[in-house]
């Protein structure tokens, strides 16, 4: 497995993850991703809905944070982000740990973005995905198609989950997986809500 490679993805998708792009994840960047989501998805201030991806969002951040960093409940850098998934997770042939995180972010996406919860994910619902986290759209359609197995038009759990696989665990560059979350070798936050 090409360390090099998965350095590389992993620096990107934290740097999706870091929306003030202050080089740490923060209770903020998540504070800021639920706003998003709000808003996009017309969520009412304080309803069920908001309240629902409110809990995701900071159990998603407590659990990052107190396995990355566990005496620092703050903030995790990238450097600590992307040493701990290659060295803890990806390359320590610990099967069962790459299964969690891998299950922990998958939930955490489809469990947002699965709108309607029809336990798919939409082309338009993929589409708030991206401008959410400010992803360069113009990777999107390529990603959805890679995605889509089926062809379909609608991504299943078991798309999601393969690319969320392929995305962490695997060094070949050609997999579909690599897209999940546009060009891994661009930087995130080009596109503006």
């Amino acid at each position: 497995m090409s360390a090099e490679f998965q350095r590389k993805k992993l620096g990107y998708f934290f740097r999706i993850l870091d929306l003030n792009s202050n080089g740490c994840l923060q209770m903020d960047d998540f504070s800021e991703m639920v706003e998003k989501v709000r808003v996009r998805l017309n969520y009412e201030p304080g309803s069920k809905e908001h309240k629902r991806i409110t809990d995701k969002a900071v159990k998603l951040f407590n659990s990052l944070v107190k396995d990355i960093k566990p005496f620092s409940f703050n903030q995790v850098t990238e450097d600590e982000w992307v040493d701990f998934f290659l060295k803890k997770v990806i390359l320590s042939g610990d099967e069962d740990t790459l299964d969690d995180y891998k299950e922990l972010i998958f939930n955490f996406m489809f469990d947002f973005f699965d709108q309607n919860r029809d336990g798919f994910i939409s082309k338009k619902e993929y589409e708030d995905f991206y401008d959410i986290f400010g992803i360069d759209r113009a990777y999107c359609d390529k990603a959805f198609s890679l995605l889509d197995k089926t062809q379909n038009y609608k991504l299943s759990r078991y798309d999601l989950m393969t690319a969320v696989e392929e995305f962490f665990a695997s060094s070949d560059t050609t997999l579909g997986g690599n897209w999940i979350f546009g060009n891994w070798e661009s930087e995130p936050h080009v596109a503006e809500l």
